[in-house]
């Protein structure tokens, strides 16, 4: 999940929680979960052709491109099902079977037919022969397939096409099917939950269970009934224990971190400070070797190369098992970082996000770590490299004036091996300063005293140092 959990998402989560029977449909005596218009046409549009006349203008054909293990084979069985309870003619065929064409060759002229096949031969020769004689096929037919196969040149245009993309880039439905699945395993033999059960359920914190489930699963989506039975048996705990007292934002959180990271390495006993992106990691390991201090404090990226930021947040929480007093987030100061300090306060994350007003720009809009860095030495950076530009100059002319360069992503890179090499304390002065309240805060050894650090803070608020916030424009931009 890339943005905040909406109070629309949270409300959502309560109306599943409250009452769940708009969120799951019954298909051949099988139980589907979703909310999604994705899934919801996909639903519609294959019953639509199982229970359409013969001979009207609703779709005959359509083709179902579904991701691998999202339910494809069970949607097909379950409309065989369904259609055999109306007619005699119903046919389900494994399409990577090669006695599938030769059937399909046999019922090409049955126009009373209804013919579902599960996905689709490997080989091209054979692939182009079933698209082909499912084409042809007179009667009704669905085709499931991978969505791989929604660009193959025998796929009839004419015929409607549904997908459905990973549960992962739909929130709805994966939130859908947990609470669905933790429902199943709180039912008894009738499929009734207790009141005391049913209370704590509806009682599950929306939000927390929204931002833990927002994480990327990738292949341990084929898991997600076993989190459902862990959730289910701890609220059966709590029910035994202490009634319909809810489940915690904490127990919950923990409950998906040993879903997401079963067999984790030895918890570290260390502090860990953990910044967006791998450049930021090695500005702060830069600063913390100009100062001497690199013992005992760990820092981290939240992604490698480009593949950080606070979108990797909450997996970070959950694969390595976070801890407050013991890791720190230290997040831009825009809408992402914002977005993302919710997130991880909910599951009880320690959270700083950079202080504007004590950045070298001054800015009161966004912040990020190079805000920090002596405006003049982003100056003499450009210097140095007359082919790069800031992604946006401004400046700031009401009080406190300052200069704001806002470092293009693509050259970040190059920046921080350039300051690696070339920046001194004093360019790096407010990173220091931001150093030294992290591991204040953990009780490490430290440039900076308690009291140090509380008269600093208030002297980099106030300071006024044309230096430092507007630094002296390279020449070649004039």
């Amino acid at each position: 999940m890339h943005s905040m959990i909406s109070d629309e998402t949270a409300q959502l989560v309560q109306q599943m929680l409250d009452d769940f029977s708009r969120f799951t449909i019954t298909l051949g005596g099988l139980q589907f979960y979703g909310h999604s218009s994705e899934f919801l046409n996909l639903i519609n549009g294959c019953t639509e052709i199982m229970d359409s006349e013969y001979g009207t203008l609703a779709p005959q054909k359509a083709y179902a491109f579904i991701e691998p293990g999202h339910g494809r084979t069970s949607i097909a069985k379950a409309l065989e099902i369904e259609a055999r309870g109306h007619r005699e003619h119903v046919y389900l065929f494994d399409g990577t079977e090669g006695v599938t064409q030769k059937s399909l060759r046999d019922l090409q002229d049955d126009d009373a037919a209804f013919v579902l096949i599960d996905d689709l031969p490997e080989v091209a020769a054979s692939r182009r022969t079933l698209f082909e004689r499912f084409n042809a096929l007179a009667g009704k037919a669905i085709l499931f397939a991978a969505p791989e196969y929604m660009a193959d040149a025998s796929v009839n245009i004419e015929y409607p096409r549904y997908t459905l993309s990973h549960i992962d880039q739909r929130l709805d439905d994966k939130l859908a099917w947990i609470i669905g699945l933790i429902r199943e395993r709180l039912a008894d033999e009738l499929g009734a939950i207790s009141a005391v059960l049913s209370e704590s359920f509806k009682r599950l914190p929306p939000r927390a269970l929204a931002t833990l489930a927002g994480v990327s699963l990738g292949s341990k989506v084929r898991d997600l009934p076993t989190l459902a039975s862990r959730i289910a048996e701890a609220l059966q705990l709590r029910a035994l224990t202490e009634g319909s007292e809810p489940l915690s934002r904490e127990d919950l959180a923990m409950l998906f971190v040993e879903f997401y990271s079963p067999f984790p390495t030895k918890i570290s006993t260390g502090f860990t400070l953990w910044v967006e992106g791998e450049t930021d990691a090695r500005l702060f390991r830069r600063v913390a070797e100009l100062v001497g201090l690199l013992e005992g404090l760990a820092i981290k990226p939240l992604g490698e190369s480009r593949d950080g930021g606070t979108t990797k947040a909450v997996e970070i929480v959950l694969s390595h098992r976070t801890r407050r007093h013991h890791d720190i987030f230290l997040l831009d100061f825009d809408e992402p970082g914002r977005h993302a300090q919710e997130k991880l306060q909910l599951l009880g994350q320690d959270v700083i996000l950079l202080d504007p007003r004590i950045s070298c720009s001054r800015s009161d809009s966004d912040v990020e770590i190079e805000d920090f860095i002596d405006v003049s030495c982003l100056d003499r950076f450009y210097e140095a490299n007359p082919d790069l530009r800031p992604e946006k100059e401004i400046i700031r002319y009401k009080d406190p004036a300052a200069r704001r360069l806002v470092v293009n992503g693509v050259d970040k890179e190059t920046l921080t091996a350039w300051l690696e090499a070339n920046a001194s304390l004093s360019d790096l002065e407010n990173m220091v300063f931001l150093l030294a309240e992290i591991r204040a805060r953990f009780s490490l050894k430290n440039f900076y005293s308690r009291s140090e650090i509380e008269a600093r803070r208030k002297h980099l608020h106030m300071e006024n140092n044309t230096s430092k916030q507007f630094g002296h424009r390279p020449k070649h931009w004039i």
